[in-house]
């Protein structure tokens, strides 16, 4: 394992945003792993630890600390019945892991092709699109506990996954995920609820997989910037869950505004970028750079050399107008690292 020093983290992430790291280490194996983080301790110095980099917004000061790119990967199956568990390190591309595991006709993830980022980024936001959460067929997980300096394996049910979030966020430093486990059915489960899959197949209610992968990237293309072009990190702001009672008083103002149930909580769903578009109506509002994105406006878009500060002072400006207008209190799902 080889630590660097000064290493610009711009290019780094999908934001293309962002300072230098005081030093930086890639690795590969839960050795390097320990290796790197008894180099921080002997210097007494903060851990990020950093994946795809696809869900962060790194300070225009950048980190002064080290930079930790976990790189571990590897994928393994065994079969058990009707379904495989799929062991798969957590340097994997996530979209990499969906892509492989339909060819292998495994049905689960399906709808959450063509998400950026690493699998371990995807454990730890629970990430979720399209009527999938990816702790739906999630198992385990084999972790490396900061505090004891061990190796644990997490079941699912001590991860407190939740909308956006899980253990490795509310207790954020403790656990550095290294292998996620996944129970992937062979039978065909279509999950058509979200309403464009629904008028993509209406005529079509059993597509096969590889189709499904096929719309949902179709979908994510209209929605998403071309990083090729600008710099974002996909949905900037969670969509707030609210409980019943608040959900319907906010339907008494706002008739037009759909409402969703959702699988990890007993709250209600609602759209934040509808209340951005229909009533503040700042789709593809922008400041210094950076910009509400036009076909989606809980995504905020970034010109080249754009500043994390002109990102922070729009998303800041969005939080203060919907609590003025709507009552709402909204959190960032972009991970803020400063």
């Amino acid at each position: 394992m080889y630590i660097e020093e000064h290493v610009p983290l711009a290019p780094h992430t999908t934001f293309g945003i962002g300072g230098p790291a005081r030093y930086f280490a890639r690795v590969g194996t839960t050795d390097e792993l320990k290796e790197a983080l008894a180099f921080a301790d002997e210097k007494n110095m903060p851990v990020c630890v950093l994946g795809g980099g696809s869900n962060v917004l790194i300070d225009d000061r950048g980190f002064r600390g080290l930079v930790l790119q976990v790189a571990i990967e590897g994928i393994d199956y065994e079969i058990e019945g009707s379904q495989t568990t799929v062991t798969v390190g957590a340097g994997e591309s996530w979209d990499g892991f969906v892509s492989e595991v339909i060819d292998r006709d495994l049905w689960g993830v399906e709808n959450l092709s063509g998400i950026p980022g690493t699998v371990g980024g995807a454990v730890v936001g629970n990430i979720g699109a399209y009527g999938q959460v990816q702790s739906q067929t999630f198992a385990g997980v084999d972790v490396f506990n900061t505090h004891s300096k061990t190796v644990e394996r997490l079941h699912v049910t001590e991860c407190r996954f939740g909308y956006r979030e899980s253990i490795f966020t509310l207790e954020a430093g403790k656990y550095i995920v290294i292998h996620a486990v996944y129970a992937l059915s062979h039978q065909a489960q279509p999950d058509l609820s979200y309403t464009d899959l629904q008028k993509m197949f209406a005529e079509q209610p059993n597509p096969p997989l590889r189709t499904i992968r096929e719309a949902v990237l179709h979908i994510r293309e209209g929605k998403f910037p071309d990083l090729l072009k600008e710099g974002s990190a996909g949905s900037f702001f969670k969509n707030p869950i609210v409980s019943k009672d608040e959900a319907r008083k906010l339907l008494e103002r706002y008739p037009a505004m759909p409402q969703f149930s959702m699988p990890e909580t007993d709250g209600v769903k609602i759209p934040l970028g509808w209340l951005i578009d229909h009533v503040l109506h700042l789709k593809g509002y922008s400041e210094g750079g950076a910009r509400l994105f036009e076909k989606q406006a809980l995504v905020i878009a970034a010109r080249r050399g754009t500043s994390a500060s002109a990102v922070r002072a729009l998303a800041n400006s969005v939080r203060e107008k919907i609590f003025n207008e709507c009552g709402i209190s909204i959190e960032h799902e972009v991970k803020i690292i400063s």
